[in-house]
């Protein structure tokens, strides 16, 4: 499913009507670690709670769906590894990953688009693939996705103007 962006321009300020930052990210590609608890921890423990959440913030995707299937994905992959010497598992997780990752370009490449961010998406891809973890904390803070200091395992609502 895709989202519809209907915010058409952002308010004075470098926001939009959500309050969201526009124009720029909020935080630099490094910033995860300016929220330890539980941004840093979410994205490197996590990952999957912290995909779902992004992705059901912006209306990509439901909470629930994503995590379902950001879950399988990693374990499926954690498997695979885990068995010596079986090369189709391995490759079968290597296509997987691949495939995840292309995801998690086209998600920062939405961001972008709705947030008019600068960046193009050869920039997504090596921030993806080269800083995975960063690059899905830097997308959970521009997105508000979760509350600094608490650890919370459920999706903030989705911003309104953001349709699945």
């Amino acid at each position: 499913m895709s989202a519809q962006h209907l915010l058409e321009k952002p308010n004075d300020g470098g926001m939009d009507d959500n309050g969201i930052t526009t124009h720029k990210w909020k935080v630099s590609l490094f910033g995860c670690c300016d929220t330890l608890v539980p941004n840093t921890l979410m994205v490197v423990f996590c990952p999957c709670i912290s995909t779902a959440q992004v992705l059901a913030r912006v209306g990509l995707t439901s909470y629930f769906t994503a995590l379902i299937v950001t879950f399988l994905i990693y374990l499926f992959f954690f498997i695979a590894m885990g068995v010596p010497r079986s090369g189709a598992l391995q490759a079968i997780a290597a296509i997987l990953s691949i495939l995840y990752l292309g995801y998690m370009v086209y998600v920062r490449h939405r961001l972008r688009s709705f947030f008019q961010i600068p960046g193009n998406a050869f920039e997504d891809c090596l921030t993806v693939v080269c800083c995975s973890c960063c690059s899905l904390a830097q997308m959970a803070t521009h997105v508000e996705s979760y509350t600094p200091g608490a650890c919370t395992f459920d999706a903030k609502a989705t911003l309104p103007g953001y349709v699945v």
